[in-house]
């Protein structure tokens, strides 16, 4: 009989995503779920403020009551709540390995919505409201982040699966 060597571990079933890639997505989607719960938690309370300067250009508190915090009625923190707690789910390691096409596109459409969001909101920051919120920059540099990672991981997927030999 022949002893199994480490090679022969039986590996996840799905597709081979490296692991830096869900290791970026999930820390990514924790600090986005994070500032967003903060975010969404000084918009319905009284008694939890904003850390973030109340004058100047630096104004989190003029950008996150601004008419152009809310879209079509939702405030904009709740919306962000949402985006990333179904990121969560759409960056596991399980969804990620997932063979399901419906995943990879959902996770892309995800993607890129998040982005047109945030072009959105910065726009509305820089030319609307003459003000910027650094907790909300946060969540913008991280859903850029995670449109990066996202591209990049399901690029090198593509490009594993495609040299693969057919078998």
């Amino acid at each position: 009989m022949i002893a199994a060597s480490a090679t022969d571990a039986p590996r996840p079933a799905g597709r081979p995503v490296p692991a830096w890639v869900i290791r970026a997505s999930a820390i990514l989607v924790g600090i986005g779920l994070a500032d967003a719960v903060y975010l969404t938690v000084t918009h319905f309370t009284t008694h939890v403020r904003l850390a973030c300067s109340g004058s100047g250009v630096i104004d989190c508190a003029r950008v996150t009551t601004s008419p152009q915090s809310y879209i079509l009625g939702i405030p904009v923190a709740v919306l962000g709540l949402v985006f990333f707690v179904v990121y969560a789910g759409l960056c596991t390691p399980a969804a990620w390995r997932s063979p399901e096409p419906l995943v990879r596109y959902a996770r892309l459409a995800w993607a890129i919505g998040g982005v047109c969001t945030v072009v959105y909101l910065i726009y509305a920051e820089l030319f609307e409201i003459d003000a910027i919120c650094l907790w909300c920059s946060l969540v913008h540099v991280v859903t850029i982040a995670l449109f990066v990672v996202i591209v990049v991981g399901e690029a090198l997927v593509e490009g594993a699966a495609s040299a693969a030999p057919a078998g």
